[in-house]
């Protein structure tokens, strides 16, 4: 097991950790949770969704955030309204919790080829809800309003600073128990190289790093990093990428 006694920072929210904790486990590493990121439901948004994704031709979730904050207020949906979201992984979750199909690119996991799709290339006349966080991309529902649909940001969440422990961070990496980082997202790489504050900087700047996509590892190697992952955008893809790495760098 390559994997095996290696010690790995899993970064983002509890509430999406908690499958990729185990799997890593499972894989014998040594996950430890590390929250660069916290998410906080905003309560207005969250009271104002159901009515207009009642409303709505296309529910547009962008982040499994997004998935966990808003569906347990969508339980009452009409059947005309049809669901999707930008990645696999994402799609699988909200098909479990919904019972519905969902629309998801296949070729990438992003809101780039979510547009992409035949779905979206022509909306003129929907009613889309787009489900993000306040500080989200804007370029979803931009890019739908230019191609002339009816758009309705709905931002059910915002995200705050993590409380890491930087002290068990730097034991870890004194006693040489931290092999690699799992970054999910451009945003949790910038929180985290933030966070540490500049006396950390080189030790951040030298560590492994897991990421699910390309445009996450630029915004990393931006920040100087130089050793990166990059896997496709699902935990157990994430857990066998880094068991690949491991077992050619020992």
């Amino acid at each position: 097991m390559s994997l095996a006694g290696r010690g790995v920072l899993v970064t983002r929210p509890l509430a999406q950790s908690a499958r990729l904790l185990a799997l890593l486990a499972d894989a014998g590493a040594r996950p430890e949770h590390f929250p660069v990121l916290r998410i906080e439901p905003c309560p207005l948004a969250l009271d104002a969704l159901e009515q207009s994704a009642s409303d709505a031709d296309w529910l547009i979730f962008i982040s499994p955030s997004a998935i966990d904050i808003a569906w347990p207020r969508l339980r009452s949906l009409p059947p005309k309204v049809r669901l999707a979201t930008v990645g696999a992984a994402s799609a699988a979750a909200l098909a479990r919790r919904s019972g519905r199909p969902v629309l998801h690119p296949t070729d990438a996991s992003d809101s780039a080829a979510l547009l992409a799709l035949p779905e979206f290339a022509a909306p003129a006349g929907s009613r889309i809800v787009v489900v993000r966080g306040s500080d989200g991309r804007a370029e979803p529902a931009a890019t739908l309003a230019a191609r002339g649909a009816t758009v309705v940001p709905a931002d059910v969440y915002r995200r705050q600073d993590g409380e890491p422990d930087w002290q068990h961070f730097d034991r870890l990496h004194a006693g040489g128990h931290l092999d690699a980082v799992v970054i999910t997202s451009g945003e949790i790489a910038e929180r985290m190289f933030r966070l540490a504050g500049p006396a950390r900087g080189r030790t951040l700047q030298c560590l492994q790093y897991c990421v699910p996509h390309p445009r996450i590892a630029e915004r990393l190697a931006s920040l100087g990093a130089a050793r990166i992952v990059t896997t496709r955008a699902d935990d157990a893809a994430i857990v066998a990428g880094l068991s690949e790495w491991f077992l050619h760098h020992p």
